[in-house]
C-alpha cells in the first residue's frame, strides 16, 4: 500500500503585472497554472519532504515591468547545471490572469494547465503535458517522450510536436479543424472529417489549426 507523501506549503508571493510575460523552468518540478481571480499573479512553492522544505529557499521567483519569472534552480546557475545544482521534491502552483504570456521549459516535471491565457509555449523532455483550457492565441508544445493532451473550445492556432509520445486533441462541437500533420511510425486518427466537410454542430466559422508531427508517437483528434 502507497502512502502519499505530505505536502508543504514552502513559501507564496504575489505580484501586480498588467499583461505578464511568465517564464518558468524546472527540471523535476510539476508546474500547475490555475486561473487568478482578483488580477493577481499568484506563485505558490510545495515540497514533498522537509529537505526539500529547506531547498525552497533557492527557487528563484523575480518579477519586473511586464515579466514574471519562476525558476528551479540555485541563483545563478544553468537550467541544465550539475547535479548538485538541481532542486528537487518541489513543484509550483501559478494562478494567472488570462491575459498572460506563458513560457515553461521542464526535463522531467509534469505540467496542467487549467486556465485560458493569451499564448501559451512549452518545453519537455519526459514530462505530460495536459491542457484543459487552450489559449485565445497559439499553443505550442514540443516534447519528446511526454504525452500532450488539450481540450479546445474555440479558435486556436497549434504546433505540437513529439518524438515518440502520444498526441491528443479534443476539439468543441461549434469548432472546425484544420490540420497539418504527420508521423514515421505512429498512428494518425480521428474523430473529425478532415475531407474539407464541415461536420461542427453550428457552422460558426471559429477554426482551430493543427500543425503536429510524431516519429512514433500516436496523433489523436476528438471532439470534447
Amino acid at each position: 500500500m502507497k502512502f502519499q507523501k505530505e505536502i508543504f506549503t514552502a513559501r507564496e508571493e504575489s505580484f501586480e503585472i498588467e499583461n505578464p510575460e511568465v517564464f518558468l523552468e524546472g527540471i523535476s518540478s510539476e508546474i500547475t497554472i490555475n486561473e487568478s481571480h482578483d488580477g493577481l499573479c499568484h506563485v505558490k512553492i510545495l515540497a514533498n519532504s522537509k529537505k526539500a522544505l529547506e531547498e525552497a529557499e533557492f527557487v528563484e521567483i523575480s518579477a519586473e515591468v511586464g515579466e514574471l519569472n519562476v525558476r528551479f534552480h540555485k541563483k545563478g546557475r544553468r537550467f541544465l547545471g550539475i547535479s548538485e545544482d538541481l532542486l528537487k521534491g518541489l513543484s509550483a502552483e501559478i494562478a494567472l490572469p488570462r491575459s498572460s504570456k506563458v513560457s515553461i521549459k521542464t526535463v522531467t516535471g509534469d505540467v496542467e494547465v487549467n486556465q485560458t491565457l493569451e499564448s501559451l509555449q512549452i518545453k519537455s523532455v519526459t514530462g505530460d503535458v495536459e491542457i484543459s483550457h487552450n489559449p485565445a492565441t497559439t499553443c505550442i508544445v514540443k516534447t519528446v517522450s511526454g504525452s500532450i493532451a488539450t481540450h479546445t473550445f474555440s479558435a486556436c492556432d497549434y504546433t505540437l510536436k513529439s518524438i515518440s509520445g502520444d498526441i491528443k486533441v479534443h476539439v468543441a462541437p461549434d469548432l472546425e479543424v484544420d490540420v497539418d500533420g504527420n508521423s514515421v511510425s505512429g498512428d494518425l486518427n480521428s474523430e473529425i472529417s478532415l475531407d474539407g466537410s464541415n461536420d461542427s454542430s453550428t457552422g460558426s466559422g471559429k477554426v482551430v489549426r493543427i500543425k503536429t508531427s510524431t516519429i512514433s508517437g500516436n496523433f489523436n483528434l476528438a471532439r470534447n
